[in-house]
């Protein structure tokens, strides 16, 4: 994608983009803004406007982002190690569950004995 079209896109979706770097946390955002200095001076020392046009522009959102968080008090998304986690202990906790119930309806009941009452051969004799 050419730089152009970068910087139309993040122009066009500035919005977006700042609110979704508003869920990142501050430590990341602090990151990403020494980024663009190291790239932006890289771009600097070769001349290169263009990029110096796209790093302004993500620079810019980076700091609205910060802003925004902090002044919404926007809390921080989950990562994915977070997310991932999550779902194993409720994987692990349904398993749990399922294994209870099974072991409710597999328990071996105790069957009622049936008494066999055995008559004395001299009473049925005593029938004829």
């Amino acid at each position: 994608m050419s730089i152009a079209i970068r910087i139309k896109d993040c122009i066009d979706n500035h919005d977006k983009y700042v609110a979704i770097m508003a869920t990142l946390p501050d430590k990341e955002l602090a990151k990403k803004l020494d980024l663009v200095h190291i790239q932006s001076e890289l771009a600097e020392k070769t001349k290169n406007t263009g990029s110096l046009e796209l790093l302004e522009v993500w620079h810019q959102q980076i700091i609205e982002a910060r802003i925004y968080k902090a002044e919404n008090e926007i809390a921080d998304a989950p990562n994915e190690i977070e997310l991932a986690i999550a779902n194993i202990e409720t994987f692990v906790a349904k398993t749990e569950q399922r294994e209870d119930v099974l072991n409710e309806i597999t328990k071996p009941t105790e069957k009622p004995r049936i008494k066999i009452h055995q008559q004395d051969n001299d009473s049925q004799l005593s029938l004829f």
